[in-house]
């Protein structure tokens, strides 16, 4: 790649494309790279750069050769440039063919330039400074209207002349940031294990509560499977990964299952993920999940509950839009205190029988089980 010189390499190269092309014409035209306004009153042909744009098919390109080392994020500056080359006549003569002069030299800086459309290394007329290249300079003609010619010409003093319009790229200017080779690979991990990784074909149960016992069926489990029950953004503060499942101890359970247990009692009730994820020697390589609805309970109290007064329940998963259900019938939940996911504040109604009855709760959109409940006299 070519450092800052890069864009007056390309300049120095067009210059000598059309010198060598005029050397044998009489009158020689003067070959010049400037304004369009340069105050000369000879024949001259002119390379005028007007415009630079980025080269939208590398600029993002590996730096050559070595391509990525390290850090990302600095590749060399890719260029496209656009010339404008103009013929300009001599002084008027007594046949007033001057401009004759200045077509015959311009179809000669045209047709060399059409027969030297690819400059590569080794070209005679590529210039020191623009090399090396990452590819060769590609120089084509630019189909430009009238307007787009005169757009350019009235930004100067001088009239319009008889212009063509040239793009050149591939122009790569080299990045300031040099890449460092990385440390080498001190410690190689290879993990070969014979498995496509764990599958979950089944939980039971399907709705669960913290406390209860999850009997969970996988396919090509290893030992060093983790399980993990994705985040509610409800929940409270946490692991971003995921709550890690309390795993019981396997007792009687099948070949090919595993006893889980839900990790705390104040997650948000609702549907979730539960993942299990694979890794052997440190590396993870292979995961898979299945549904898991988390719903609320009711755990306490534990003696009976008095009627037509505020009763405080002890509750698992519960939410702010609670909903308390007594053999059935809604209870009105208080609001101070207001309702959390471990308590919950009813009133029972006077008139309901003493006895035996079944408390339920519903948060979330999630119903949970029945709790057996004595209702005091």
């Amino acid at each position: 790649m070519a450092g800052v010189s890069a864009i007056q390499g390309v300049d120095d190269t067009l210059k000598a494309l059309v010198d060598g092309a005029v050397g044998g014409l009489n009158p020689k035209p003067l070959v010049t790279v400037g304004p369009l306004d340069r105050d000369h009153d000879g024949l001259r042909l002119n390379w005028f750069l007007y415009r630079i744009a980025p080269n939208a098919a590398f600029r993002n390109m590996e730096p050559p050769l070595t391509g990525w080392r390290t850090a990302r994020g600095n590749p060399p500056l890719a260029l496209t440039l656009q010339y404008l080359l103009s013929a300009f006549p001599a002084a008027p003569t007594d046949a007033g063919d001057q401009d004759q002069f200045a077509h015959v030299a311009l179809a000669a800086a045209m047709q060399a330039l059409h027969a030297n459309a690819i400059v590569g290394e080794g070209h005679p007329a590529l210039a020191p400074s623009a090399e090396p290249l990452v590819e060769p300079l590609r120089i084509s003609l630019e189909a430009l209207d009238l307007e787009a010619l005169s757009k350019l010409w009235t930004a100067t003093t001088d009239p319009l002349r008889l212009s063509v319009g040239y793009e050149v790229g591939l122009v790569i200017v080299e990045s300031l940031d040099a890449h460092v080779a990385g440390p080498p690979v001190r410690v190689r991990r290879l993990a070969v294990v014979p498995s496509m990784g764990p599958h979950i074909t089944a939980v039971d149960p399907p709705r669960a509560s913290f406390g209860d016992e999850l009997l969970v069926a996988v396919e090509g489990l290893t030992a060093g499977a983790t399980f993990s029950l994705a985040r509610d953004r409800r929940d409270p503060a946490g692991p971003a990964a995921g709550w890690p499942m309390i795993e019981l101890p396997p007792g009687d359970a099948p070949p090919g299952h595993v006893r889980l247990g839900l990790p705390r009692d104040d997650l948000a009730p609702g549907a979730r993920r539960l993942d299990v994820q694979a890794v052997e020697g440190g590396l993870p390589f292979g995961s898979d999940s299945i549904g898991l609805t988390v719903v609320p309970v009711v755990t306490g109290p534990a003696g009976p509950l008095a009627k037509g007064a505020p009763v405080a329940l002890q509750t698992a998963h519960a939410a702010d839009d609670v909903e308390v259900f007594l053999d059935g019938a809604r209870l009105d939940v208080a609001t101070a205190p207001a309702p959390t996911a471990t308590a919950v504040t009813v009133t029972i109604p006077p008139a309901t029988p003493a006895g035996p009855a079944s408390i339920a709760l519903r948060a979330g959109k999630a119903a949970g089980p029945a709790t057996a409940v004595e209702v005091a006299p």
